[in-house]
């Protein structure tokens, strides 16, 4: 997953680096996420100042640290979290909820 992902992001901010010196009023850069659960991956992108948001379908349940990363920096980082039960094998079987909403708002709380 690093070697897919780190060198286009690393690319990327090259690329805009180079082309917002020849842009006028060229106030923002495009906003970058991040769709991983490893915390290496993501680590490296908070180090190298690659993304701007973390999509995280396991809700930084794969590797609590990775929360750690969010506040790193003095950098606001967006976060994405996705619910899940089980695994891509369980998942489609394990959907009874007596109540959808409550018990998705207290997965993510966990």
């Amino acid at each position: 997953e690093r070697d897919l992902v780190v060198p286009v992001l690393q690319l990327f901010q090259k690329e805009w680096n180079d082309i917002k010196n020849k842009i006028v009023k060229c106030d923002a850069k495009p906003i970058i996420s991040i769709d991983t659960i490893n915390y290496n991956v993501f680590k490296e992108c908070v180090d190298n100042d690659l993304v701007d948001i973390l999509n995280d379908i396991s809700a930084c349940t794969n590797n609590p640290e990775i929360i750690k990363l969010l506040k790193k920096k003095n950098k606001f980082y967006s976060v994405v979290l996705m619910h899940k039960r089980g695994n891509p094998h369980t998942m489609d079987k394990l959907t009874n909820y007596d109540n959808l909403v409550y018990d998705i708002k207290n997965y993510l709380e966990q």
